[in-house]
């Protein structure tokens, strides 16, 4: 993994512990000032409350009673938006009061509203608890969306259609209805082709789910066959996962391309948090593609697109993202890549980013969907 990467993680890992700490100690000051009861049942409920979102984000593929695993995930993913967005909330009333308070008397009344927590406290509890419930059974329905894109390349094929899905994250975001839902709607689309991109599993899948996904993906009906690259959450099972998609029939690109359709060319991209890997310039001279020829690049995260594009491939396909898997998560993790989903035209070149089949660490998607995109890929006429 780049150090880069590693800072941005810890960074990311830090403003969410503060802001946490933010929203335990307003809850805690309006706990000992409104509630009858000893602040012993405060420290024992928030403890419970967040051990259980610990524990589950990092450690749900231990539990194998699944009731209890449900239970757990959902209490997780509520919990974890109560606290986040509760404490952004308080958090922005505490720095608007002391801005505030140097201007305006203290019985001002607007002053009085901005610091007032006795109402605001539990009103944010339930709106924060309402959201992550919606939240959480949004994230557990696969829609599916329709894209188009249009190459300037000739081929022999008037079209491709191609079944998209990425980040499924089985284990917490996904279980197997959720794969049954996927392959039923994947065979629906009859596409041509079908692209896996990365973060199918994650460090919470078990052994049961992973053989149950390559038993099931048996199934997948596609003229030119399946296609994976690998994201960045798969080598976090400590292990080489990629078995289960070869004993499914899905060919894994490493760094590796594959010419389907007669003269469209694939190339599979490692994941930016791999330790190996090729730049795309470097990857297309060792493939020997084709740039002549419709090219495709298949990458999990979208950076490094102007570059893709630069070096002569036609369409991009992503993952990574989730959309917006958490409300007003956009701006900030746009910043971090070079489009967060749809399509978006970099010079000559289409890049695509599916929002996912699901979302990491929570089983919480919103206001972003759960996806199989179909992308169908338009060639110009041969003259």
């Amino acid at each position: 993994m780049k150090k880069g990467v590693y800072i941005m993680v810890f960074v990311i890992f830090a403003a969410v512990v503060f802001v946490l700490g933010i929203g335990v100690v307003s809850c805690l000051d309006w706990w000992k000032n409104n509630v009858a009861a000893s602040k012993v049942y405060f420290w024992l409920i928030v403890t419970l409350l967040i051990t259980n979102m610990f524990y589950t984000v990092f450690n749900i593929k231990s539990i194998t009673f699944k009731p209890l695993k449900e239970v757990m995930i959902f209490l997780s993913a509520v919990t974890f938006i109560v606290l986040i967005y509760t404490s952004v909330i308080m958090l922005l009333k505490y720095v608007f009061g002391f801005l505030l308070g140097a201007f305006l008397k203290p019985e001002n009344r607007f002053l009085h509203f901005i610091k007032e927590t006795r109402i605001t406290v539990p009103v944010l509890l339930i709106a924060t608890a309402l959201l992550g419930v919606v939240g959480y059974i949004n994230a557990g329905i696969v829609r599916t969306s329709d894209h188009e894109i249009n190459v300037q390349k000739a081929s022999k094929n008037k079209s491709l259609t191609a079944a998209v899905v990425s980040d499924t994250h089985i284990g917490i975001s996904a279980h197997k209805s959720t794969i049954d839902t996927i392959v039923e709607k994947i065979n629906g689309m009859q596409p041509d082709v079908v692209f896996l991109l990365g973060d199918v599993f994650d460090e919470n899948t078990t052994t049961d789910e992973m053989e149950y996904f390559s038993e099931k993906f048996k199934s997948v009906k596609s003229k030119y066959g399946s296609f994976y690259i690998l994201g960045n959450h798969e080598g976090m099972q400590g292990g080489d996962t990629t078995e289960y998609f070869t004993q499914a029939g899905i060919r894994v690109l490493q760094d590796e391309s594959a010419v389907i359709a007669e003269d469209i060319t694939l190339v599979g991209m490692r994941s930016e948090y791999d330790t190996v890997g090729y730049s795309i310039d470097k990857l297309l001279e060792r493939t020997k593609a084709d740039k002549t020829k419709p090219l495709i690049v298949l990458k999990h995260e979208p950076h490094g697109i102007k570059e893709i594009a630069a070096a002569g491939a036609d369409v991009s396909m992503h993952g990574h993202t989730h959309g917006e898997q958490f409300p007003l998560t956009y701006l900030p993790f746009s910043f971090m890549n070079d489009m967060m989903y749809g399509t978006q035209q970099f010079g000559d070149m289409t890049a695509f980013t599916t929002q996912g089949a699901g979302g990491w660490g929570f089983h919480f998607k919103f206001p972003a969907k759960c996806e199989v995109a179909k992308v169908t890929i338009n060639f110009a006429e041969k003259k």
